[in-house]
């Protein structure tokens, strides 16, 4: 039950705010099943799977297919280069990097996003190769999906909307995280079982289903401060567990 609890908190912030799957899962792997935090940074691949899969459902048409691509080509790229350093990061590195992501995780959603460019920019190679390739490094090195710097990325680099955004998003760290989590599949699969992975889904579809009948009811706008609030407070939360896991 543990398992799907952590699915289902997962679910919910995945969905409410388009990220931040593991920003939540790695601290309630620290403190629920006591896992190290190189054992939570893998098992919040499989939450941040599970959760932007079961969120993608009714947006795959809302996807910029050319954008995913290109990220999850370099990413993957990034993914298998990059994993022969985790084992010489110290749980402090690791720790600091995703503290840093975090804290400007936290200023890019308080950001006005009425004032970010709509228009398309020119996509350029390097434009393409530059978000890939540093995503595909954290993913690996921290366990976080990166949406967090991937939404605000589209927002203003590539003159996305939000909604706009999000699928896209959606789509990217599922496939870079599914890369990385296959990369380390070995050890992943020595930290938890199948029936396991089976409960932390159940929890990301009873979320999904709870989210959407919620939502239904609320505006918009009310909708976008929740969206602030629950993702700063949980990113905060996630900060200070991890800070005090490593002390």
């Amino acid at each position: 039950m543990i398992y799907a609890l952590i699915g289902l908190i997962v679910g919910i912030i995945v969905g409410l705010t388009g990220a931040g799957g593991a920003l939540i899962s790695i601290p309630l792997f620290l403190i629920l099943i006591n896992s190290t935090l190189k054992e939570a940074t893998v098992l919040s691949l499989i939450a941040v799977i599970l959760g932007t899969s079961i969120n993608l459902f009714g947006q795959k048409y809302k996807i910029d297919k050319k954008l995913v691509f290109s990220f999850v080509g370099f990413g993957g790229i990034a993914n298998f280069a990059s994993l022969p350093l985790k084992p010489h990061i110290s749980d402090l590195v690791m720790a600091m990097l995703i503290t840093l992501i975090a804290i400007y995780s936290i200023w890019s959603i308080w950001q006005n996003q009425s004032t970010l460019p709509l228009a398309t920019p020119k996509i350029s190679f390097l434009k393409l190769a530059l978000p890939g390739l540093i995503l595909g490094v954290i993913t690996t090195m921290t366990g976080l999906g990166g949406g967090v710097l991937l939404v605000p990325m589209l927002m203003r680099g590539f003159g996305k909307s939000y909604e706009q955004a999000l699928p896209t998003s959606l789509a990217t760290i599922f496939l870079i995280s599914l890369i990385s989590f296959l990369l380390q599949i070995k050890s992943g699969l020595e930290l938890v079982t199948i029936s396991e992975i089976f409960f932390i889904a159940i929890g990301t579809m009873v979320a999904f289903l709870l989210l959407n009948a919620f939502l239904r009811h609320v505006s918009s706008r009310k909708i976008l401060l929740l969206r602030k609030i629950i993702f700063s407070a949980v990113t905060l939360y996630s900060i200070i567990t991890i800070i005090l896991n490593i002390s």
